[in-house]
């Protein structure tokens, strides 16, 4: 009952204030048009611009042109794995509108990942701290991204469940939902370590026991089959697959994503986290702006985070976060707006939470941190409404 009650509030709370920002700096012809105070009728016109209009931003678009229109090998939609759109593709054909049926997907995905991610937690925590965890996890900054027409609550309700089934030693269920994962972000594919580990673990670090047990180690293919599949989509259906192997940075644009990313994201490239680093403090120095600030502030706070947890973690659970942040740090999108996206993807790290939740004892120090949480989200989420900030 508690990760449904929790759900209700947020979806309340980040309802009310994209509602209102969006009255504030309307940027859709619904939201210029139509008020979001008083309700007005047509009803259903006053819902859509009230609960779904203010979160109609940045990807969200893109998800939407493709649950609209279908992909494309040359308009970017290519770089958006397609689990997420492929699950609202029945609502919209039930009736609603792509943008809402995205929503709904976001929803039924988020309520079940409150679920799931106290039963995780309870593996290593009492009650009381497993709903702590939960709530420094659903109140943590980006986490408004969960009620956000993104792939991220689908993404996360894979990856949490898929923790789960390894640490049940359900092999299977745990490769099939890696493999959910990794068609639904590339993210994904880094489940493949955490579940290797645990299965090398379930072999008492004996290579005469992995022998015995090669059926359960098997089903790690499952992760990459996810990612298989949508490249041989690519490859088939959109023509989208031209492997270039002249260097690393052409090879992972047309293997691992698309060669039309960059009508997305016009500058982006992996590199070392340092060279990403050394471009963003550049920026930060010669030409500082809101959305730096922002991201680099968040990124320091997950790092300290991540040190500060990195003993309560289990060591499945710091490899997969470890790599998260690697991988986070390791993507840049250019001189102008470095590091876009950044604490939406390190969010992804979800054990840090958990291990989190064992530090911070005393309860009014847990109120003023989930306190605390709650005002930076909110910010955050008004510069996601006025477009000031790519999360």
């Amino acid at each position: 009952m508690i990760p449904v009650l929790l759900w209700i509030v947020i979806r309340l709370i980040t309802s009310l204030i994209a509602g209102m920002v969006s009255s504030i700096k309307p940027l859709t012809p619904l939201e210029a048009t139509v008020p979001y105070f008083p309700p007005s009728i047509p009803i259903d016109q006053w819902l859509q611009r009230a609960f779904l209009s203010p979160w109609m931003r940045w990807d969200a678009l893109w998800f939407q042109r493709i649950v609209t229109h279908g992909y494309s090998s040359t308009d970017g939609t290519a770089q958006f794995h397609p689990l997420y759109p492929l699950t609202a593709t029945p609502f919209a054909k039930l009736g609603f509108t792509p943008a809402l049926s995205l929503l709904i997907v976001s929803m039924l995905a988020g309520i079940a990942l409150y679920f799931f991610f106290i039963k995780l937690a309870r593996y290593d925590l009492s009650q009381s701290d497993a709903v702590f965890a939960l709530m420094l996890f659903a109140f943590a900054p980006p986490a408004f991204i969960i009620f956000a027409p993104y792939s991220e609550a689908l993404f996360l309700v894979a990856a949490v469940t898929c923790v789960i089934f390894i640490r049940q030693k359900s092999w299977f269920l745990a490769g099939l939902m890696g493999g959910l994962a990794a068609l639904t972000r590339q993210q994904g594919i880094i489940l493949l370590i955490p579940m290797g580990w645990e299965l090398w673990e379930n072999a008492g670090r004996r290579l005469e026991n992995m022998r015995k047990q090669w059926r359960d180690w098997l089903t790690l293919a499952l992760i990459p089959l996810g990612l298989l599949v949508w490249l041989i989509y690519r490859a088939f259906y959109l023509n989208d697959l031209h492997i270039n192997f002249t260097n690393f940075q052409g090879f992972l644009y047309s293997a691992a994503i698309s060669p039309s990313a960059n009508k997305v994201v016009p500058m982006q490239q992996f590199v070392w986290p340092w060279l990403a680093i050394k471009i963003t403090f550049t920026k930060l120095i010669t030409q500082p702006d809101l959305d730096i600030w922002v991201n680099v502030i968040a990124a320091l706070i997950f790092l300290i985070l991540l040190a500060l947890t990195w003993n309560k973690m289990r060591l499945s659970y710091r490899f997969y976060s470890l790599l998260i942040t690697i991988v986070s740090f390791s993507y840049s999108t250019g001189s102008i707006h470095p590091y876009m996206g950044l604490p939406r993807h390190l969010f992804l790290a979800f054990p840090v939470f958990i291990g989190l939740a064992t530090i911070v004892i005393n309860r009014w120090i847990r109120l003023g941190l989930i306190l605390f949480s709650i005002l930076i989200m909110s910010f955050l989420l008004i510069l996601y409404v006025l477009e000031a900030w790519i999360p």
